[in-house]
């Protein structure tokens, strides 16, 4: 009957299970392995070289060039680019619990509507068994008021059942898309510094050089070769430039990002439920006033219609309870998140 966020996402506990950040880590191991790794090279062919004892004349000979290369420059990349793939899991386990942690408030709010009025709907179960004794109410009333409360009790454990596998709503839902912006800044920080990182390597080269001409030299060899692109001075600013950029796409939320998504699907739901909260508010308005009108009769048939009015109205009180505080709760998201100014 209620179209929850969890709609919008699936529920909390498959969105921590979802496969992103399973994903979004193998793919950078998978970059980083490459990156990090040390790499083999080889060439054997004929090498025109000159002579030994006449540097005029040249001759042909045999050659085995092989050896190993590790480029610093590379490793550093890689320890980045895993490093971005650990905020790019948290950016998006944090925009999981934002909207977890509406659907929780909302779902504590039912649960503790259907709680509260258990131990009534208990009360009058025993009153209709006492009925039963005392031959004032047949055994059909007394089945039904059991269905109800078996109902209600049905409810009750659904609501806290969801309640369990969603993150605890703590504080205000503003201070938690703060963990959301930190991680995509950190996403940003980091695609900065791996941009940097190409203006720059160092490679430590050994290997086995050997010329078969019969020549007596050493074979072995190793070298440290180091390489720095000037432009490397101009990005700094132009990375800045492009944090400031990211924030305010963020803010003004046209940047096409996952939270973006998630803030238009919010939307309509936001004005999907105004709507069908101000449906269930006169229902369960009109159920009260029966009650009312019901407890002025007086006699047993005039109160097992009431107890039959009051378990409808206590279903449709926790549905008007879940709307409301999922709406506050989505109204709070929707007011926060123009983000870090």
């Amino acid at each position: 009957m209620i179209a929850t966020i969890g709609t919008l996402l699936g529920a909390a506990s498959a969105q921590a299970d979802d496969g992103y950040c399973e994903h979004a880590r193998g793919v950078a191991t998978s970059q980083s392995a490459l990156l990090m790794a040390p790499e083999l090279y080889g060439t054997v062919g004929y090498v025109e070289q000159p002579d030994a004892t006449d540097p005029a004349v040249s001759t042909n000979g045999a050659r085995l060039f092989a050896g190993v290369r590790i480029r610093l420059g590379g490793v550093y990349q890689g320890l980045i680019t895993r490093s971005r793939a650990s905020a790019d899991c948290e950016r998006h386990t944090a925009l999981d619990r934002v909207v977890g942690a509406t659907e929780a408030r909302a779902q504590a709010a039912k649960a503790k509507v259907l709680d509260d009025a258990l131990d009534e709907a208990t009360s009058m179960l025993g009153e209709a068994m006492r009925d039963l004794d005392a031959r004032r109410a047949g055994a059909q009333d007394v089945n039904a008021t059991r269905i109800r409360v078996d109902e209600l009790r049905a409810l009750a454990a659904e609501a806290h059942r969801a309640l369990d596998a969603l993150p605890k709503s703590s504080g205000s839902l503003t201070g938690a898309l703060a963990s959301y912006y930190d991680a995509d800044a950190a996403v940003e920080r980091a695609d900065g510094r791996l941009r940097a990182a190409q203006g720059w390597d160092i490679s430590l080269r050994a290997g086995y050089n050997r010329f078969f001409d019969g020549v007596d030299r050493s074979p072995y060899f190793a070298a440290v070769t180091a390489s720095f692109n000037l432009g490397w001075l101009l990005q700094p600013s132009a990375n800045k430039h492009a944090a400031v950029g990211r924030r305010r796409m963020i803010r003004e939320g046209d940047g096409g990002t996952e939270l973006d998504a998630v803030v238009a699907s919010l939307s309509a739901t936001v004005e999907r439920e105004t709507q069908r909260e101000a449906q269930v508010k006169t229902l369960v308005d009109d159920l009260d006033a029966q009650q009312r009108q019901l407890a002025q009769i007086g006699g047993d048939a005039s109160r097992r219609l009431r107890q039959t009015v009051w378990f409808e109205w206590v279903k449709l009180h926790a549905e008007h309870a879940y709307l409301e505080a999922h709406l506050e709760s989505l109204h709070e998201v929707m007011g926060a998140t123009g983000g870090p100014k």
